[in-house]
């Protein structure tokens, strides 16, 4: 059986809409943070980069995983978004307002300027709103639809470089123009809220613990997998921040900036096709197969196309897009652009096991990996710096692309018997 056409209209246009608002985000994106390095140099580039990792890598209490369990389940069923909205929404506000006070109490801690911490604690309370604003964005996302996602980011891409840069090239400094994208950011959480609320019969909230802990029983694998994933995507600059100089994590930046680039592909290729695989888990089984291997096909041929480019053109990339400045980053985006197959991946195993019931499994995998990271981060970097950095990437990358692998093989093995 092939996948019906109705599918495949409905993951051609969702498709299209987040890659048109990726494509413009991206260019915009990486606007931004050309304009910040060559205005401050890969000092700035490393304090700017630390503040925002430091923050999403502190942002591990803002979840326990509730807004990805509700587009699972929402994806399944339409009716229960009304039932698990208000506890959901009385959870999130709870853990954002927690995590905030986490991060406010942590930050006095940092060997960093006071300007620093202050600028980290605004970035921390903007963030309160962007973690409730999720379930709005995951409500849009069980529904198929990610026009009004698409649209919000675009928005405030739109806003990060040409209000953001006018006012980096007024002020020179940092500070107000982290200020200025806080303010940008705020108005994208604003729109998710918006439209999100639109599928929702009667906006509630409900604050009852004793609902949470069942919440909980059932979120919970989603959370620990957005853990580990995060710890082995942030740990790497954060680390060479706390081990290193500023400047060695802006030369990582850099590199690292362009890897980026090419990550909206799984993105798209999962943010459209995971609410499908929820739903086929239960509906057509055929069909989801024939989904999975066509999107494994897809993103195995960009990635290794990904990786050729990068490999070829790094001097060039870093020399258009940053400058002779930036030269030292050329030997490191060589290293990660051995990663890019795997990331591309890896987001396609774990949105399937999860869509699939899987999710302990890929906690497993992510929880062994993630820890794995940390330790293989800190003595590359304390021994090569930026670099050792990205080689802990790539080896971190590969290992979850093999386990993942393997189990699915076993798993599909074991079904024909």
């Amino acid at each position: 059986m092939i996948m019906t056409e109705s599918l495949k209209l409905r993951l051609i246009k969702n498709a299209g809409w987040l890659f048109s608002a990726e494509v413009v985000s991206k260019l915009l994106g990486y606007g931004v943070i050309v304009i910040l390095s060559r205005t401050l140099g890969p000092e700035g580039l490393g304090q700017y980069s630390f503040i925002f990792y430091y923050v999403s890598l502190l942002g591990i209490f803002a979840d326990f995983g509730v807004s990805y369990y509700l587009m699972r389940e929402v994806a399944r069923d339409k009716k229960k978004l009304n039932e698990l909205l208000p506890d959901v929404l009385g959870f999130k506000i709870i853990l954002a307002i927690f995590n905030f006070l986490v991060i406010v109490g942590i930050t006095f801690f940092l060997p960093k300027p006071d300007w620093m911490k202050a600028i980290i604690i605004l970035v921390g309370a903007e963030a309160m709103l962007m973690w409730i604003s999720w379930v709005f964005v995951n409500i849009t996302y069980a529904h198929e639809v990610t026009k009004y996602e698409a649209i919000a980011r675009a928005v405030e891409r739109f806003w990060a470089f040409f209000v953001g840069g006018m006012v980096l090239y007024a002020f020179k400094s940092l500070s107000p123009f982290i200020i200025a994208l806080l303010v940008g950011y705020t108005i994208r959480e604003l729109l998710r809220v918006k439209w999100g609320a639109q599928f929702v019969g009667e906006l509630k909230i409900r604050f009852k613990p004793e609902i949470w802990k069942s919440l909980l029983k059932k979120s919970y694998p989603f959370w620990l997998i957005g853990l580990f994933t995060l710890i082995y995507y942030r740990t790497d600059m954060v680390m060479l921040s706390l081990l290193r100089e500023d400047y060695e994590t802006g030369i990582y930046r850099a590199a690292y900036t362009l890897i980026e680039v090419s990550l909206f592909i799984p993105g798209i290729v999962v943010s459209t096709a995971m609410p499908s695989m929820a739903r086929l888990w239960k509906e057509d089984r055929e069909t989801l197969n024939v989904l999975f291997k066509k999107s494994f096909q897809m993103l195995v041929l960009l990635g290794v196309g990904g990786l050729t480019g990068y490999y070829i053109f790094a001097r060039l990339g870093i020399l258009i897009v940053f400058g002779q400045e930036f030269l030292p980053s050329v030997p490191i985006l060589r290293i990660l652009a051995f990663s890019v197959p795997s990331m591309f991946l890896n987001s396609l195993f774990g949105s399937y096991m999860n869509a699939t019931g899987r999710e302990l499994t890929f906690t497993k995998i992510t929880g062994f990996t993630a820890l794995f990271n940390v330790v293989l981060n800190y003595f590359l970097i304390l021994q090569y710096g930026p670099e050792g950095a990205a080689i802990a990437t790539v080896v971190s990358q590969g290992i979850v692309s093999v386990l993942s692998y393997c189990n699915l093989h076993n798993s599909c093995r074991k079904n024909e018997y």
